[in-house]
């Protein structure tokens, strides 16, 4: 096993196992109605950390280490930072407030990507033919309900930050923020049913 394929392993089998167990924690909690601040305090600087991990995949896209677009992987990325760091670490009592959003946003984020580094740890050491049917569907076809769900969770949470915030520029910031969503969220839906049409068919 080369350098490369190892150190993928390792990274996307970490984050695999990160995002499992925020969204086991989420599910248990939701089972034992556990209070919204209670759930954000367990779960925000987890899901804050393991967000900041995923910042690599910038630098793995313009090493060449994946075959991720970089201007895809960084906007990605880039939009969730904003989320965990300036809207959810910095106005907890917009995030606390929102009893269902948070939940929701955590759940669309941890569902798909456990089953995303899921995918990768496999597909690094085996090889797309040997990656099994369902896990490949899965990995392609989840982020169709859970994606919409994810954007309107992270819209409701920034517009919560604007009403709460006493600055004037980071108001202003958000309010353009917002603004981006629909064109943004729009283009990258496109984008990842075009990229699963492509999967799903070679596959075939």
């Amino acid at each position: 096993m080369s350098l490369k394929t190892s150190y993928l392993l390792i990274y996307n089998t970490i984050n695999a196992l990160l995002w499992t167990r925020i969204l086991f924690t989420l599910l248990s909690s939701i089972v034992l109605l556990v209070p919204p601040k209670t759930l954000y305090t367990t779960l925000e600087p987890w899901t804050r950390w393991t967000q900041t991990l995923a910042s690599l995949e910038i630098l793995h896209s313009a090493l060449g280490l994946t075959r991720s677009p970089i201007f895809t992987t960084f906007t990605q990325i880039f939009a969730r930072s904003v989320q965990v760091w300036a809207i959810n670490y910095a106005f907890p009592e917009a995030t606390t407030t929102t009893v269902a959003v948070y939940p929701a946003m955590l759940l669309a984020w941890s569902f798909a990507d456990a089953i995303r580094y899921t995918y990768f740890a496999v597909l690094s050491v085996a090889g797309s033919s040997a990656v099994p049917r369902w896990l490949r569907w899965l990995r392609y076809s989840l982020f169709l309900g859970l994606y919409p769900i994810g954007i309107a969770s992270e819209w409701w949470l920034m517009f919560r930050a604007t009403l709460v915030t006493d600055s004037v520029a980071v108001k202003g910031i958000f309010v353009f923020f917002l603004g981006l969503y629909a064109p943004g969220s729009v283009m990258m839906y496109k984008h990842m049913v075009k990229q699963r049409r492509k999967v799903l068919s070679a596959a075939a």
